[in-house]
């Protein structure tokens, strides 16, 4: 018992250590080509411990189309790709995609769609010491059903 509880306790206090460490939060702008929509959305990256190049990434973005409301959930996993230069980080990655529309319909009533899909992703990072900029393209297949240009800044948490 005694043991349990010490290492109960000492997970208290060195987890959430390691796990700041491996979390990053960011805004970020969109630009989906379908429709020509910009959006704005915020993004939770996680570092899998286990696997240094790996990680998940997610993210909630509204868009303003012109006409009714429409925003997405999307949960990817990505992967460094090692290069050369040691500050770029590109990566790729899939993963889902959940796009939810409403709008009026032509008897005036509102009306929703939910839609699941998958994405593919590559994008590019900058890192510095404290922030890390990156730019990314995300293709949606089902869902959102469009390609979505996004850039924004991860911070430390």
């Amino acid at each position: 018992m005694r043991r349990q509880l010490l290492a109960a306790l000492a997970a208290l206090v060195f987890v959430p250590g390691m796990l700041a460490a491996q979390v990053t939060m960011a805004p970020q702008l969109n630009y989906g080509i379908d429709d020509a929509d910009f959006g704005l959305g915020g993004r939770v990256e996680y570092v899998w411990p286990f696997d240094e190049g790996a990680f998940t990434i997610g993210s909630f973005d509204y868009f303003f189309p012109s006409s009714g409301d429409y925003w997405e959930v999307n949960i990817n996993i990505g992967h460094r790709i090692p290069v050369e230069v040691e500050d770029l980080g590109i990566y790729a990655g899939a993963g889902l995609n959940w796009a939810h529309r409403s709008f009026e319909n032509l008897a005036g009533n509102r009306d929703t769609d939910n839609r699941l899909g998958l994405n593919l992703l590559a994008g590019l990072k900058y890192y510095l010491t404290n922030v890390t900029p990156f730019g990314e393209i995300r293709v949606e297949a089902g869902g959102g059903k469009q390609v979505v240009f996004t850039g924004g800044v991860l911070f430390d948490i």
